[in-house]
């Protein structure tokens, strides 16, 4: 009889909400679950930066309020999940502010180049050359800052030179602009990962 009741004791216990810490432990907040956080954040931000259709906004009438504001979040948006990004690497605060310098330094351009283009230049190349290449490369040179990669290796991100030049290429082609946007796209996206395994195996030899 004693034997049953003190088998039963830690049923008694489970149903009351007494759980043991061992077998209900919370994964721990850790460096390397940082680093995750981080790098999704940084490729979602880039995505969303290259999406930014800045050039819509500089084409819209001044009375057209709603679509200006809602370019303007979107934009102010995909800068945030980028910068949010930066602030969860596990490095050193020097390296944050330097990648989050680096990512703001890209945005402001794209705000200001982006105006000065569309003066002069269809939508079309202005989109191409500032938000598919300054969102591909906001998001690679930061993620190479964070990830503690040695400075030498940002020198990979000269590759994102080619967009410009590539989507005046494509601007002659007989393909709709939606595609040619995809495309760029798909290229930044290619390039952005490229340049980031490059800088892994630059620094593997350079340890060896």
């Amino acid at each position: 009889m004693t034997q049953n009741v003190q088998e039963a004791t830690p049923i008694r216990e489970s149903s009351a909400g007494i759980t043991s810490p061992e077998t209900h432990a919370m994964p721990r907040w850790n460096a390397a679950s940082r680093h995750g956080a981080s790098l999704v954040a940084i490729v979602l931000g880039a995505y969303l930066v290259m999406r930014a259709p800045l050039n819509v906004m500089w084409l819209q009438p001044a009375s057209d309020t709603e679509v200006i504001g809602n370019v303007v979040l979107e934009f102010v948006v995909a800068g945030a999940v980028l910068l949010g990004g930066v602030s969860l690497a596990p490095v050193s605060i020097g390296r944050r502010l330097i990648a989050a310098a680096v990512v703001v330094a890209c945005l402001a351009f794209h705000v200001v180049g982006s105006a000065t283009a569309t003066i002069s230049t269809p939508p079309f190349l202005m989109y191409a050359s500032f938000a598919v290449t300054l969102g591909g490369l906001a998001g690679a040179a930061a993620w190479l800052i964070v990830r503690g990669r040695s400075w030498p290796t940002l020198v990979l991100l000269l590759v994102f030179a080619v967009l410009p030049r590539l989507a005046e290429r494509l601007s002659y082609t007989g393909w709709s602009g939606v595609v040619r946007e995809d495309l760029l796209l798909i290229m930044s996206g290619a390039i952005g990962i490229g340049v980031a395994w490059a800088a892994a195996a630059v620094d593997r030899i350079r340890s060896v």
